[in-house]
């Protein structure tokens, strides 16, 4: 215990770097590995990446790592991280064995570490004759892991959140939740970890066909049970400060026959609780361990055998066993494994798929924390559990072993972080809002924030209710994200506020009264003793108040002139009532809002409009908006980007065919005429006139394709008993009036809008369709269809500066052209390539030789008109080009 508390003081504040010769690690592709030799393909990305290993030198590297409770410096250990960099972690020894154990088995080791270019990041990882296992846990990211891919292991894949494949493996947790946890809940519930570090004694037994899988050996088998407490451990001691050590005397329970195991076969799995209890009360006896639990090779399945039962009757009843007959990797160590694990330490299931009265069913759906059903249920949140526990789950686990006797706690010097959740709100229905928390750490540890949504299903939030839904009154709307380096959520995810979604199937707005309930659980993520703290916040949506909503600047071709007043306005719905909410502020952002570093308003009053003068900010094509009260949580931002310093050029054309042409009676088929638009552009507004000769129009359907489109009808057997037409449809006229004959302009038939030809461009064949669908007498004509295409063009406002014999040739083209001139300066020259919407798809800078002369190939750009931005020292022109 001394040991441990030096170690605690001394870890971090004596670090230094043993630097190794070369990386052991090579990048490599799967060209050449056979099939046969690979361990395991269905848990990996098509593309895995894939690393070759020299073992022995990592091995040599690592004989200099320290006790992590010795209190000496690190040593410097590279590994590859997602971005398929190798990054540096400061390694010391963790053992998951006993000390007689480790004697035992020198070869078998577990580690920890700290990256030296993250803070955040922490590493577990065991070493073994069987290989190498890591996980790394850092803040805004799932977890990565490096796995063994080839029988020989020298070749090993690196998966993470994104590359882990979709869960679809037969898999139950057939643990009875119990009220047991309920009842100590209602006692001063723990919120942290207390400055103290836990470790229990696990007795932790196998099947012969687990240690089958590992080689038929008691080394073996002892190897895998290593290699996947590493990773439970990892995860114990992060959200917990809690270490379970395997038992001196575990080799009398590894088993390497399933001829003469103690336990039933794979299809007898139900009797495995009873057996393993039996079986450690014989040989290891009850006073010698404080939790046990059996690792299977098949089956399925997995089951605590109680909640809670730790260092009580019944601790020894627990058993996991994967349904692939792999009993190893991140599936079965982070799904499965520590899921179990988490029930006999006091956890209750945190999904809302089914509900079961422990009133800790807080995640939507299956859930996604380590404590949920990721991938086994029709309500997945995604394919894999992310390797965390909810703050439900680690106040279980916390007030559950503050009951018990057998942990063996031990105080540390790493203070818990203090955390605030904020203030208790009341926001506007239907509108988006962001969770704001601030924490401190006495000890200066990078902290990770984590908010999640505290509100347990009912019955009426469970199945197909329990995905997140606008009108939910109970329940989970939100699920859990992995812990980010920002105390701040948004609510829902920023990037579907930015796009006008605030539903979807995990996450949602209110747009009924409720209480929402939220808690921001804090990570200081030392290695030394890891503490965790949580504080809680109430969100109250109103019933009577919102949506709130921005209602200017949400058309496409708006464009702000520097220096000039515009009008911005918004939605107030009552919500000038709500605490905090009497005033607004305005913001505005030139990088298409993930910026926001413009005040046009500051504690304006809420009353749905204000003029602003607009900023002399450089001239952007990805402008938004942004407006929240002045003292509130909630927000709303416009839903179409907009234009400063750029002017919109509104150019339209007119194409027609003029050859009048009868149409034949009773026909289901379109006679088709083409009018070619040569011309490329973004379509802004499209008009089509139609001059008919017919006795009765309604026997009249018309239609039109765009280039690349769909068949759309604009007019539909209208006016009965009406002749001739010589009518303009556009999406600005007037209800349709019928005559004889019928002239105008008018809005096209029901249910069609021209205005979705926008957007698209307008060069190509454009068909229309006429057809007379009854059979008489009566014979019509086309005399004329005239078809008028807007499309608009956006140039640099005030653009008086023109290169020396500037050329841009050939325009229009294919997304190859050259650009050319004479050079004023000696910068270099800076050639940037947008689309119409505003987004980047080119940008480049160029060694400045006098004379620039370049020719650019825009690879993957679709037809359109783009603007080709270039700068030369502190002259800039834009250019516009059509890339057909």
């Amino acid at each position: 215990m001394k040991k441990l508390l030096l170690f605690l003081t001394l870890v971090l504040s004596f670090v230094q770097v043993s630097a190794q010769k070369s990386p052991p690690w090579k990048k490599i592709t799967a060209d050449g590995i056979a099939q046969s030799s690979k361990i395991r393909i269905i848990s990996y990305a098509e593309q895995p990446q894939l690393f070759r290993l020299d073992l022995l030198q990592m091995k040599q590297s690592l004989a200099n790592a320290a006790d992590k409770l010795s209190g000496q410096p690190g040593i410097a250990i590279n590994f590859p991280n997602s971005n398929g960099a190798l990054e540096a972690f400061l390694v010391w020894e963790n053992s998951n064995f006993a000390p007689e154990l480790q004697a035992q088995y020198p070869d078998i080791k577990a580690y920890v570490g700290k990256s030296t270019a993250d803070p955040s990041a922490t590493i577990n990882f065991s070493v073994s004759p069987l290989g190498i296992q890591t996980m790394v846990l850092r803040s805004d990211s799932g977890a990565e892991c490096i796995e063994s891919y080839t029988t020989d292991r020298a070749v090993y894949v690196l998966i993470d959140s994104k590359s882990r494949s979709t869960g679809r493996l037969p898999f139950s947790c057939t643990t009875v939740d119990q009220q047991l946890n309920q009842e100590l809940l209602t006692n001063n519930p723990n919120r942290s970890n207390n400055q103290s570090f836990k470790t229990m004694r696990l007795a932790l037994s196998c099947t012969g066909e687990y240690g089958a899988y590992f080689g038929g050996t008691i080394s073996g088998a002892l190897a895998g049970m290593n290699a996947t407490m590493t990773r439970v451990n990892g995860v114990f001691e992060k959200d917990m400060a809690l270490h379970l050590n395997i038992i001196a005397n575990n080799s009398l329970v590894v088993y390497t026959n399933a001829n003469t195991d103690p336990y039933s076969p794979a299809s007898g799995i139900d009797n495995w609780n009873a057996e393993l209890q039996a079986n450690l009360t014989s040989v290891i006896g009850d006073d010698n361990y404080d939790i046990g639990h059996l690792f299977g090779g098949s089956g399925g399945g997995g089951n605590a055998g109680c909640i809670g039962c730790v260092c009580d009757s019944g601790k020894g009843s627990a058993y996991t066993s994967p349904s692939d007959g792999v009993p190893a990797g991140d599936n079965f160590d982070i799904d499965y494994v520590v899921h179990e694990m988490g029930h006999q330490l006091g956890a209750n299931h945190t999904f809302s798929h089914e509900t079961e009265g422990s009133g800790v069913n807080v995640e939507p759906g299956s859930g996604s924390t380590i404590m949920g059903y990721a991938g086994i249920t029709s309500y997945d949140v995604q394919a894999h559990s992310d390797a965390y526990f909810t703050y439900r789950s680690i106040l279980q686990i916390q007030t559950n072993l503050a009951t018990k006797t057998c942990p063996v706690s031990v105080a540390v010097t790493n203070t818990t972080p203090v955390v605030s959740a904020g203030d208790n709100f009341t926001i506007p229905k239907g509108t988006a809002f962001v969770l704001k928390g601030t924490a401190s750490d006495a000890d200066g540890d990078v902290l990770t924030y984590c908010w999640e949504q505290n509100n347990s299903a009912g019955t009426s939030a469970s199945g197909a209710n329990s995905v997140a839904l606008p009108t939910k009154t109970s329940g989970p709307n939100f699920r859990s994200l992995t812990a980010t380096a920002s105390p701040k959520r948004y609510m829902p995810a920023y990037a579907s506020v930015l796009s006008g979604t605030l539903s979807t199937m995990w996450e949602s707005v209110n747009t009924v009264a409720r209480n929402s309930k939220y808690t921001l659980t804090v990570r200081d993520n030392n290695v030394g003793g890891a503490q965790t703290n949580t504080d809680e916040t109430t969100i109250t949506t109103s019933g009577t108040a919102g949506p709130f909503s921005v209602t200017s600047q949400n058309t496409a071709g708006i464009a702000w002139a520097q220096g000039t007043t515009e009008a911005i306005t918004w939605n107030v719905n009552n919500t000038a009532t709500l605490v905090g909410s009497g005033t607004v502020n305005i913001k505005l952002s030139t990088d298409g809002g993930i910026t926001f570093p413009y005040i046009l308003a500051t504690d304006t009053p809420n009353d749905g409009n204000e003029t602003i003068t607009v900023p002399t900010t450089p001239a952007s094509l990805n402008c938004r908006l942004l407006i929240e009260p002045s003292a509130n949580i909630y927000y709303a931002v416009n839903s179409t980007p907009f234009y400063i310093g750029y002017q919109i050029v509104n150019t339209c054309t007119t194409n027609s065919y003029n050859t009048p042409f009868a149409l034949t009676n009773g026909t289901a088929s379109y006679t088709i005429k083409t009018i070619n638009v040569p011309t490329a552009g973004t379509i802004s507004d499209v008009n089509i006139t139609i001059n008919a000769t017919h006795s009765n129009l309604q026997n009249l359907v018309m239609a039109v394709v765009r280039p690349g489109g769909t068949l759309s009808t604009f007019f539909n057997q209208q006016c009965a008993g009406s002749a001739d037409m010589n009518v303009t449809f556009d999406n600005s006229g007037a209800a349709f009036t019928c005559g004889s004959p019928t002239t105008g302009t008018y809005l096209p038939a029901t249910g069609y809008n021209l205005n979705s030809l926008n957007g698209f461009n307008q060069q190509g064949n454009w068909q229309f369709g006429f057809k007379d669908v009854v059979t008489g007498a009566d014979v019509g004509t086309i005399n004329s269809i005239t078809l008028e295409v807007c499309s608009q063009s956006v140039f640099l406002a005030n653009t008086d500066f023109e290169f020396e014999n500037f050329a841009l040739y050939p325009n229009p083209n294919t997304g190859n052209f050259t650009l050319q001139f004479n050079s004023a300066s000696s910068s270099k020259i800076n050639v940037a390539v947008h689309d119409m919407s505003g987004r980047k798809i080119f940008d480049r800078s160029f060694a400045n030789a006098g004379l620039f002369s370049q020719n650019l190939q825009l690879e993957h750009a679709q037809a359109g008109i783009y603007l080709v931005s270039i700068t030369d020292g502190s002259k800039k022109t834009v250019k516009r080009i059509v890339i057909q």
